[in-house]
């Protein structure tokens, strides 16, 4: 999977994982309250899938669909299981289940949005973040919107991107994704200046680089002629993600700089 997809995939599950596992804590039986009940299940499966353990979440995720099957956080949260599983079919369809209880449940909206963005289709994918972003007490709306952002960009529609990606921070002022995005988009339109000032708030905030970091820091150091700091993300690239597409796209591209030489 290209590692922009497989980014948002992990900003997603990784949202709706921890904002499920908050809402509850008690464990033991099934409380009075169906509903009660339900919130308890999902919250437990969703921390069972976070530990690595799929088959006490589906135990969990089970029976909260047979306490109430018209449960949009059941049914989404179900659908993250398949994620896990990589069941893309039976993922949308508890994605639709879960729309069908409640069209506007939002963690089910971003989320089918990424299975639907990494299925590449984009325009479906974007007409999900937008409602998800929509929610204003959806606590993953920033994650929305950062989405929304990676869509337009799919849709080479640059403008629309760096919109989103510019409301993203506005909500989350340390998303790394969505400043990393606008330094990228930034470069792009020649704006290189702008692309290494968010490119250096990105820096400060991520912990360990990643290859499109640093590959995004080479392209931008090397057009503002910042020799010391190109040399250091090169090398860095070099040692820590040999063999990668960053990799490689920066071999052609110095090959194609020492070629005009």
């Amino acid at each position: 999977m290209n590692p922009m997809l497989r980014q948002l995939v992990l900003i997603l599950v990784a949202t709706v994982a921890v904002a499920g596992c908050t809402t509850t804590t008690t464990g033991g039986g099934p409380a009075a309250d169906p509903k009660e009940a339900v919130r308890t299940r999902v919250a437990a499966g969703l921390q069972y899938l976070q530990m690595g353990d799929p088959s006490e979440a589906r135990r969990h995720f089970s029976r909260a669909l047979s306490i109430d099957d018209d449960s949009a956080a059941a049914h989404n949260a179900m659908a993250l299981l398949y994620n896990y599983e990589r069941d893309a079919e039976k993922e949308e369809y508890h994605y639709r289940k879960a729309l069908s209880a409640d069209r506007n449940y939002a963690p089910a909206l971003n989320n089918y949005g990424t299975l639907l963005y990494t299925q590449r289709r984009y325009e479906e994918a974007l007409e999900k973040f937008k409602r998800a972003a929509s929610d204003p007490n959806y606590e993953g709306r920033a994650s929305a919107f950062s989405n929304m952002g990676q869509s337009y960009a799919a849709l080479d529609r640059p403008g629309d991107a760096k919109d989103a990606f510019i409301r993203a921070l506005r909500l989350n002022g340390r998303s790394t994704h969505a400043t990393l995005q606008l330094a990228k988009l930034y470069h792009e339109e020649g704006r290189h200046q702008m692309g290494w000032d968010y490119y250096k708030q990105y820096e400060r905030r991520i912990g360990r680089q990643s290859a499109e970091g640093l590959w995004t820091g080479i392209q931008l150091a090397a057009a503002l002629g910042l020799q010391d700091q190109q040399s250091s993300y090169e090398l860095a690239l070099q040692n820590l993600y040999p063999g990668t597409r960053e990799h490689k796209l920066w071999q052609e591209w110095r090959s194609a700089q020492e070629g005009r030489q």
